[in-house]
């Protein structure tokens, strides 16, 4: 398959470049080794994020008397709280996915490597 544009890597800089290659009209793939939205995305920031809310959230209740509220023996569901923040990270990478598909980006699931100007080296499927 012929690419005006192939992105290696779906993260917060990734997608957003593949998602205009194509409004300005080239054909564009999105080369990923694992989830779309890259590491940001699915294991580092978003997911740290709803830890931090979930823990706000805890530190809240622990402290609702001095809101007024009263709470009886708060405690902490830390399967829950993992389960969470996997299902924030997996709505948001679904929601590239999405975006992908509107914007006709192939998503090719591997590893791709630059080896030299205009030349990929691809490690997982043979498309280039």
């Amino acid at each position: 398959m012929a690419y005006d544009v192939i992105v290696l890597g779906s993260g917060p800089g990734g997608y957003p470049a593949a998602i205009r290659a194509s409004q300005l009209g080239k054909k564009v793939a999105i080369v990923e080794k694992e989830s779309l939205g890259g590491i940001c995305l699915n294991w580092g920031c978003i997911p740290t994020k709803a830890l931090l809310k979930s823990a706000q959230v805890f530190e809240y209740t622990k402290h609702s008397k001095d809101y007024g509220i009263t709470v009886a023996d708060p405690s902490a569901d830390f399967p829950g709280v993992i389960t969470r923040s996997r299902g924030v990270a997996d709505k948001m990478s679904k929601g590239i996915q999405f975006l992908m598909k509107k914007n006709k980006i192939d998503v090719i699931m591997g590893f791709g490597k630059l080896v030299a100007p205009g030349k990929l080296e691809d490690h997982c499927c043979r498309w280039f």
